[in-house]
């Protein structure tokens, strides 16, 4: 209690030096709460593009009845294919005509003789989807295969990006904040270094000095994390209806409260475990010299 009592009061004192501390702080976990959330957007899309049927076959016009189905059963039994989707040429007239619906003259010109018949296959995996294009390519009576290679290319590309670049910039404003307040801890360290000697010589022990060092520390990442979470909370609700609109049938939010309660402490802990660091780290070295 009185190591807190301490640090509380040493934060009183110098309220600038604390600031600079916190707000590093916060800009550091803002960053890594918003580029976590983006990274578990990013899987969830690209989840549920992989549930869709990504790749559709289209047969020739005067595909027999029997060619599409064992079609379907020779995908079906594939172990990585998760579903297979038969569209017949009435049901590929149907969708025609809900698409073209405000085209009259499009309407009265095709029928459902010139529409060819297709299966829609959605693979276990997006890593599968190549194999299952190759599949579909060989099977008899299949005349084209559409699979927007480049679509799902991109979208995995993305998922690697995001995390890679969240990881990097955490990082690199985790170190800074450390550097920060390692700094100005130092500095108040050496600026009592005459009382921490004359501790010394009357018997106090190591952690007994470092307590109150290391307390501020963990203080300056507590607060940092807190006001970064709720920042990111903020900004996730002002932006949830743009997101939601953007996304259309992805139901990506809202965010779980379990999720989000998970990233509170995680990264909580993870505050006072790099201000407590650093705060040890700072007056550690002060006392050994």
């Amino acid at each position: 209690m009185q190591a807190l009592t301490t640090a509380l009061t040493t934060i009183r004192r110098s309220p600038y030096q604390a600031l600079v501390s916190i707000m590093m702080v916060t800009v550091t976990f803002f960053v890594a709460f918003s580029f976590s959330l983006m990274i578990l957007g990013t899987n969830v899309v690209l989840e549920h593009f992989e549930t869709q049927p990504q790749i559709i076959a289209f047969f020739e016009i005067d595909a027999e009845e029997n060619a599409i189905t064992s079609a379907a059963e020779i995908m079906t039994a594939k172990p990585y294919v998760e579903q297979v989707t038969v569209v017949t040429k009435e049901e590929a007239l149907d969708i025609y005509q809900a698409n073209n619906q405000d085209e009259p003259l499009l309407l009265e010109l095709v029928t459902a003789d010139i529409l060819p018949a297709s299966i829609e296959v959605a693979a276990t995996d997006i890593a599968y989807l190549q194999q299952v294009k190759s599949d579909l390519e060989g099977l008899r009576s299949v005349e084209d295969v559409d699979f927007q290679e480049s679509v799902v290319e991109q979208l995995s590309h993305w998922t690697r990006s995001i995390r890679q670049v969240g990881l990097a910039v955490a990082g690199i404003l985790a170190f800074i904040s450390f550097l920060i307040i390692f700094v100005i801890i130092t500095m108040k360290a050496s600026s009592k270094k005459t009382a921490i000697n004359i501790m010394r010589l009357i018997g106090a022990t190591k952690s007994y000095i470092k307590a109150p060092f290391m307390l501020e520390g963990m203080i300056y990442g507590l607060t940092g994390a807190l006001v970064g979470w709720v920042s990111m909370y903020a900004v996730l609700l002002y932006l949830t209806p743009w997101i939601q609109d953007f996304l259309g049938e992805v139901q990506l939010l809202p965010v779980s409260i379990e999720i989000l309660l998970t990233q509170l402490a995680i990264g909580v802990g993870a505050g006072m475990l790099l201000g407590g660091m650093a705060g040890l780290l700072a007056v550690g070295r002060l006392i050994r010299r």
